[in-house]
């Protein structure tokens, strides 16, 4: 189902369309009639002022498209967690293989699956993080009306 009703005031002025089921809501609640099948008509065009002060930096807050490129940065960039963990297991002992018959050295092995553990938490947290940012620079750049493709990023280069 597409957005396939035309949206029009008294004056003449097109709006975006809208859906068929909200055209006969509006309809319904007598703002709004039908002129013919695919177009209604405003009985009070919306109000402009509220058009005004709606933008990005009030859906988004302060947020820029550069503020998220900035903070997927930092998350690409953001390796030292590994490191420290490495560091940290390492600093711990290995314990002792015990008397006869005992398992052996299970800690390395135990070191090695938190580690992983550790890691893998957080590659899945940054990923979700990603996510969010992606669709927040959609959103940003789809409202905004700029193009998706960075300066110079000509593919036909």
């Amino acid at each position: 189902m597409n957005k396939n009703i035309e949206v029009v005031d008294e004056a003449g002025n097109v709006y975006e369309p809208t859906w068929p089921k909200r055209a006969k809501g509006l309809v319904k609640h007598g703002r709004a009639r039908f002129v013919d099948e695919n177009r209604i008509c405003l009985t009070c065009p919306p109000d402009k002022t509220e058009e005004t002060h709606m933008s990005n930096t009030s859906i988004f807050g302060e947020m820029t498209v550069q503020d998220i490129l900035v903070r997927i940065a930092s998350i690409v960039n953001q390796t030292s967690y590994i490191g420290e963990v490495a560091e940290a297991l390492k600093a711990m002992g290995d314990g002792d293989s015990g008397d006869m018959y005992s398992p052996g050295n299970v800690m390395g092995q135990a070191k090695a699956e938190a580690l992983g553990a550790i890691v893998a938490t957080r590659e899945t947290t940054n990923q979700q993080i990603l996510r969010l940012y992606e669709k927040m620079y959609d959103d940003m750049i789809r409202l905004s009306g700029l193009s998706a493709q960075p300066d110079g990023a000509n593919s036909n280069e």
